[in-house]
């Protein structure tokens, strides 16, 4: 089976088909040998739409950052211990700037079951 031949034919009908004429060889090669400054080619419109949304997407992200962290209060704020203590049927809380709670067992003969906290 000799299809050599067949190769041959098919690559000269496609260099044959992928050829430049003439005169386009010629101006490409005038051109080429003018000297001339050639204008860069401009950056596709996408390029800048798409750095433009880089930067979008950059700044948002910022913003929620930021935003974030403001939310969170500083943790000086916030007491860092309590000391819970027990005498009897009184519970004391006291907080580490001073502040204290006095928690008792509820009165007799009221009806429901709720803990009055107030603070001293």
């Amino acid at each position: 089976m000799d299809d050599e031949h067949a190769r041959r034919e098919v690559d000269e009908r496609v260099r044959a088909a992928l050829a430049p004429d003439d005169a386009a060889s010629r101006r490409v090669a005038a051109r080429a040998l003018a000297g001339e400054e050639v204008a860069e080619p401009r950056r596709p419109l996408f390029a800048g739409v798409t750095i433009a949304l880089v930067v979008v997407c950059l700044a948002a992200i910022a913003v929620v950052v930021l935003s974030r962290s403001r939310v969170v209060a500083p943790a000086r704020d916030r007491p860092s211990t309590l000391a819970i203590t027990g005498r009897g049927s009184v519970l004391v809380v006291e907080s580490a700037d001073g502040r204290r709670w006095i928690v008792g067992p509820p009165a007799r003969g009221s009806g429901g079951s709720y803990v009055i906290v107030v603070p001293q």
